[in-house]
C-alpha cells in the first residue's frame, strides 16, 4: 500500500486589515513606546510589526494624535488598577500608601511613562490630563499622611516627594532586579510615612 501524502502544515494565521482591532494597534504602539520612545511610535513601523497595511490604522484612528490619546488612556487604566485592590483592604493609612507604591514599582510599564511625561512638556492637552491624574494621586497621598498624624502642609510636601520618587523610580532603578527595587522603595516609604519622634 502506498504511503499516504503528508498533510500540509498550517502556517500561523496573520491578522488581516479587516480582523485587526483598535486594541491590537494600541497594544503594539504601547510596546513600541516602551522600546523606542514616542518618536518610534509611527504608523508605518507599527503596520509592518502587525503585518498589515496602513489603511487598517486609519480605519480605527483619525491620526497619530488619536493614537497618543489612546496610549494615555492605557496608562491611566493602569493607574486605576493601582488605586484599588490592596488599598481597599488595608486599614492602616501607611499600608494603603505602600500598596500604591509597591504597585507602581511593579507595574507592567517600562519607558512608557517617561515618554508620555516628556510629551506633556510640549503638549498642553497631554499636560492637562496628566496634571489631573497627578492631583488625584496627591490628594490620596496627602489624606493618608494626615491620617498618620502629619500636619496638612507637611503631608502635602511628603506626598509630593512620594510622587517624585514614583515618577522617577524606573529611570533610576529600572535595570535592577525587582526585589531590589521593592526593597529600595520600602526604605523610602518607611522614612516618608514615619513621623519624627521628639
Amino acid at each position: 500500500m502506498a504511503d499516504s501524502a503528508p498533510l500540509p502544515v498550517a502556517s500561523p494565521r496573520r491578522k488581516t486589515n479587516e480582523s485587526l482591532t483598535r486594541e491590537d494597534w494600541v497594544s503594539a504602539a504601547w510596546d513600541m513606546l516602551g522600546e523606542s520612545g514616542l518618536d518610534g511610535v509611527r504608523v508605518e513601523p507599527l503596520a509592518r510589526r502587525l503585518g498589515v497595511t496602513k489603511g487598517s490604522f486609519y480605519w480605527h484612528f483619525k491620526d497619530r494624535q488619536q493614537l497618543v490619546e489612546a496610549l494615555l488612556d492605557r496608562w491611566f487604566s493602569i493607574w486605576d488598577d493601582q488605586m484599588s485592590p490592596g488599598m481597599e483592604k488595608a486599614a492602616d493609612p501607611a499600608d494603603r500608601i505602600w500598596a500604591l507604591f509597591e504597585s507602581v514599582v511593579g507595574r507592567v510599564t517600562r519607558g512608557q511613562t517617561v515618554s508620555l511625561r516628556m510629551l506633556s512638556h510640549s503638549n498642553p492637552d497631554v499636560a492637562r490630563r496628566i496634571d489631573e491624574r497627578d492631583a488625584q494621586r496627591l490628594s490620596f497621598l496627602t489624606a493618608q499622611l494626615v491620617a498618620i498624624g502629619f500636619s496638612p502642609d507637611e503631608a502635602r510636601v511628603r506626598g509630593q516627594v512620594y510622587q517624585t520618587i514614583m515618577t522617577g523610580e524606573y529611570l533610576r532603578s529600572g535595570g535592577l532586579p525587582m526585589d531590589e527595587r521593592i526593597a529600595r522603595a520600602r526604605s523610602y516609604h518607611l522614612m516618608l510615612s514615619t513621623p519624627d519622634r521628639p
